[in-house]
Formats: structure tokens, C-alpha cells, sequence
């Protein structure tokens, strides 16, 4: 998405860019701006951000205005193991040290047409102290709808109009989606997955995986397969999901896979997926926090989550794993 009008404005129009572009003379338009202006800008964006995050740590804590990855990067930099250790890091930063939230690079970039990540238009609504819960009307004002993911017109979807319909009609709600952790562990992961229509027609995806937050859009339904096209909010990834749908128009368990890449060793890997149908419509539902689940978990009684913790943990082959490329005399010795 591309950072729209009404952020622009505002940024451009905070007291402290502009005393930053008083001493610069800057050009007539922003986008005209030189890099050694656009660093300037965000050197002070960085500092208002970081004494945002010191007062209110959620941010760091749910992954809001840095990625999961980056996090654990910084902690393990540190020698550290909490999230509040970074945090008392960047308190004792001294008037002189800046942390890199977003860059003059990046900024330019946006002025210049270039797209934005959600995660940095959060860091950047972080900077202008927008309450959290007003980012929604401003990452998308209605005169500035963006579309959750990019897509590519495809005559194969395109034509799948009267397939969103029964999609609509029969497959959005709230489920939990059930698979093994894409490290092999004996966990499994149990998350929120809504289906949900918006206001143009189409079917959009949400869902937080192993701490990442994802958004998609249905595809259309194909051969009885249900396909959702979806990318990684904080991280360079797309993934997507194929279920089996048949004819079924009360689906309470739906199977499927999904491609995505392991966290650890960055491989594309394949993962057998469970979405098991919720009663209702909590609007509340998406912001249920994931859970990992031990194979070894016991359970008093019958229950949603003892029958398909039993089900993958019985299951052969939850994940299909890729290698790193190689040559062909390599692939020849060493084994898969």
C-alpha cells in the first residue's frame, strides 16, 4: 500500500518536521526533498518514536511497530531474553543515539510513489500519537481505500465471481487454524483465521502466525478447492492457502496445505492445515492470542482442541520440507 494523503499531511505539519525543515530551506515539494533532508526528518521521527514505545512497551510487545524477527535479533544482540530488556535499552539511549524504526531512505521512498509496509505506516502513526484505535481510518480513509493484498488480474479468478458468491454465503465466520510448528517440534500452533467481506465484494483473510501477522483475499473456489492468496504483514513473505471445500455448505472442519517459508532457516516448506468453524460472529475474535500446544498436552475431557492436538499428532508428514539449491553432482550424493 502506498502511505496516503491524510498521513503526508500530517506528518508534513508536525511541529517538529517542520522546525527540522526551517533550518534546511527546504524545496517547494517533497518529494523534491534531498536524501540528507529525508534522514534529518527521520532522525526525529525515531527519537519521538522511541519515547513513545518506553511509555507504552505493547508496542514492542505485540510486534506493532517492528517484526517479531527484528525483535529477537535485537534481544539476543543484547545477551538478553525479555522484551523489557530492550525496552531498558532504549531508555538509556543518550540524546545522541537514534534507533532506526524508519529511514530517510524509506521516507523518500514514499514521497516518491514507493510502498509502504503496515508495520511502518504503524511506526509512523506511532509518531504522530494517533490513538491505536483510530489506525484503521487512517491507513484506509475511504477516500483512500488500498486493497489488503496486491494481486495480478488472472483470467483463472477473475472469472470465479458467482465462487466468491458461495463464499460468502457459506464459508466467512471465525475459525481456529490448527497445524505443526514448520520446525519439525512437537507443538502445534491454534490461532484465529476470520473470513470476512468487505464493502467491494471480496472475501479478506486474517490471521497471526508463530507471531506474524497475516492479510489476504479469497481467490474464488476451483475444482472444489477454496484458494486464499495472503501476504506477511511483517515480514517479505506470501503465502498461500488451498482447502478442500467440495460441495459442502455447512463445513464445521475444512482441510487443506499452505506454503510458507520455516522461520528459522528461511526454506519454503508446504504445512497440512485444520480451520475448525466457530459458533457466532465475534467482532472481538481476530485479537484472541495464538497458542502453542504441546503433543504431549492432557486433557480431561473432549474438547475441540484435544481432538485435533490427537489428530496431527497421529497424522504422517504435517510438513513437507525444501533444501537450498544446489548443483547437480551435489544432488546426486547427499540424500534429501
Amino acid at each position: 500500500m502506498q502511505l496516503n494523503n491524510q498521513l503526508k499531511t500530517a506528518i508534513a505539519a508536525h511541529p517538529d518536521v517542520l522546525a527540522v525543515l526551517q533550518a534546511s530551506k527546504p524545496a517547494a515539494h517533497w518529494n523534491e526533498f534531498t536524501r540528507t533532508q529525508f534522514n534529518a526528518i527521520a532522525k526525529i521521527i525515531n527519537k519521538n518514536i522511541t519515547h513513545e514505545v518506553i511509555k507504552n512497551p505493547e508496542l514492542v510487545e505485540q510486534y506493532l511497530v517492528i517484526g517479531k524477527l527484528k525483535v529477537e535479533k535485537e534481544i539476543f544482540g543484547l545477551r538478553k531474553k525479555q522484551v523489557s530488556d530492550f525496552i531498558s535499552h532504549l531508555s538509556n539511549f543518550s540524546p545522541y543515539q537514534v534507533y532506526n524504526w524508519i529511514s530517510g531512505k524509506t521516507l523518500q521512498s514514499y514521497w516518491n510513489g514507493g510502498e509502504a509496509k503496515e508495520i511502518k505506516i504503524n511506526a509512523l502513526l506511532t509518531f504522530l500519537k494517533i490513538p491505536f484505535s483510530r489506525w484503521a481510518e487512517w491507513i484506509t480513509p475511504a477516500a483512500n481505500m488500498i486493497t489488503p493484498v496486491p494481486t495480478i488480474a488472472d483470467p483463472f479468478f477473475e472469472s470465479s465471481k458467482a465462487s466468491l458468491a458461495v463464499v460468502r454465503k457459506y464459508y466467512t465466520g471465525n475459525y481456529f487454524l490448527y497445524y505443526q510448528k514448520t520446525d519439525g517440534s512437537r507443538l502445534v500452533i491454534k490461532t484465529p483465521f476470520v473470513l470476512k467481506e468487505a464493502d467491494n465484494g471480496d472475501v479478506l483473510m486474517h490471521s497471526v502466525s508463530e507471531g506474524h501477522r497475516y492479510s489476504g483475499r479469497v481467490m474464488g473456489v476451483r475444482d472444489g478447492c477454496l484458494y486464499i492468496n495472503c501476504q506477511n504483514l511483517d515480514f517479505e513473505e506470501m503465502e498461500q492457502y488451498v482447502f478442500n471445500i467440495g460441495l459442502e455448505t455447512k463445513p464445521e472442519v475444512l482441510f487443506g496445505v499452505s506454503n510458507t517459508v520455516s522461520v528459522k532457516d528461511r526454506l519454503a516448506v508446504g504445512l497440512k492445515n485444520i480451520l475448525v468453524k466457530q459458533p457466532g460472529h465475534d467482532d472481538a475474535f481476530a485479537a484472541i492470542p495464538e497458542v502453542e500446544i504441546p503433543f504431549d498436552k492432557k486433557y480431561s475431557h473432549r474438547s475441540e482442541e484435544a481432538v485435533m492436538v490427537q489428530y496431527i499428532k497421529q497424522s504422517g508428514c504435517n510438513i513437507i520440507s525444501s533444501r537450498s539449491c544446489c548443483d547437480m553432482d551435489e544432488l546426486q550424493w547427499v540424500p534429501e
